[in-house]
């Protein structure tokens, strides 16, 4: 499992974040996402994929806001559930 980070630009109300929240958890890959307002990021939880970041960034164009990729790691799930 791996992280990915976004700024996100545009998207400053609470019903912005939830329905990015919601529908993004319905895109193929990934585990989990999550909208930090206060710092203006996206966090998301994927399968590791390229095109899973692709589709996220393009969801949240069609519905007028951008995320900027800022990067990927592992997420500490991922690393909690591997250590010994």
């Amino acid at each position: 499992m791996k992280r990915a980070t976004f700024d996100l630009i545009g998207a400053t109300c609470t019903s912005c974040s939830i329905g990015i929240e919601h529908m993004g958890r319905r895109i193929k890959g990934v585990d989990e996402v999550w909208v930090d307002r206060q710092e203006s990021k996206i966090y998301m939880d994927f399968d590791g994929n390229p095109a899973t970041v692709d589709k996220i960034r393009e969801f949240v164009k069609a519905i007028g806001y951008e995320a900027a990729y800022q990067g990927q790691e592992a997420s500490p799930e991922a690393e909690t559930a591997s250590s010994p």
